[in-house]
């Protein structure tokens, strides 16, 4: 890091770090995006309901970025097809074997799901997804759910014990989303 002292005269300063120039640049480009999306509302938005929604997105942005949110065609890959196809992935989604989330582009399916050495959709998938239905949870929050720690895994997230633990984490699944408040 440069020596950021000075001794007064505007000759001597220094521009900003570039770690700070960009945090700027990303703090006005979300500012203008957010206040877009909040003056689109007829209705007054509540800072508590903003911040969720931007909480949400920060975790979808860490599943794409630990798992992965795959495209239907890099589904069809991720399974071994020779030749990706979109219909794989929409059809397991109907089938209830395959977590999808609505993002913008479409619909993608979180990494997580896939054993990357066995090339096959996790079975355990089916029975989390029937779980989280019969609870009348969606994909959506099935997903955010399978990465948070949770109590009824001794703080371990869901996502963690998929393959040294299915039944655990199914079981965690049936409690966490019948418990009642």
């Amino acid at each position: 890091m440069a020596d950021r002292s000075f001794r007064g005269d505007s000759q001597d300063k220094l521009p900003p770090e570039p770690e700070l120039v960009s945090a700027a640049v990303n703090m006005h480009r979300s500012m203008k995006a957010l206040g877009a999306a909040a003056a689109a509302v007829e209705t007054p938005v509540s800072p508590q309901v903003a911040r969720s929604v931007q909480a949400t997105e920060n975790v979808w942005r860490a599943i794409e970025a630990e798992f992965g949110l795959l495209t239907s065609t890099q589904v069809s890959a991720a399974v071994g097809s020779s030749t990706p196809n979109r219909s794989f992935a929409s059809d397991q989604r109907k089938a209830g074997k395959l977590i999808a989330i609505e993002r913008p582009g479409g619909l993608r399916y979180p990494g997580f799901q896939f054993d990357r050495e066995t090339h096959a959709v996790r079975p355990v998938i089916r029975e989390l997804i029937r779980t989280a239905r019969t609870a009348g949870r969606t994909d959506a929050s099935l997903a955010l759910w399978m990465v948070a720690p949770t109590g009824y895994l001794d703080g371990d997230r869901p996502v963690d014990r998929l393959t040294d633990d299915p039944e655990a984490v199914v079981d965690a699944a049936g409690e966490s989303f019948s418990a009642e408040w």
